[in-house]
């Protein structure tokens, strides 16, 4: 019975995080989205996907900013596109998961 639980609060939370990316949910909007605490979501939801929900957010928005840079838009455009403030994490994300700056990936 737990696991079905935790199966439909796992698929709950990555349904919301990809319809709510562009807003960047904190950890906090997440979980409360479905009714657990931060601490039991984040273990929950490390146990089900094997990665953080931070994690699965960032993956998320490079894979769109790498969309929106194949379409030709510039990095500024392409990281308000993607929820982000700016060039500067624009750049971090794609250091940190890519080993690359966006302008390398365009």
């Amino acid at each position: 019975m737990e696991n079905k639980y935790h199966f439909d609060t796992i698929a709950k939370a990555i349904y919301y995080i990809k319809n709510q990316q562009v807003a960047q949910p904190s950890l906090d909007e997440i979980a409360g989205h479905v009714n657990l605490s931060k601490f039991h979501f984040q273990r929950v939801f490390r146990k089900w996907v094997g990665i953080s929900p931070k994690d699965y957010l960032q993956y998320i928005t490079i894979e769109k900013a790498k969309e929106s840079l194949r379409k030709g838009q510039s990095t500024l455009e392409a990281s308000y596109n993607v929820g982000l403030s700016g060039n500067s994490r624009l750049h971090d994300l794609f250091v940190k998961i890519e080993a690359c700056t966006p302008g390398e990936f365009q």
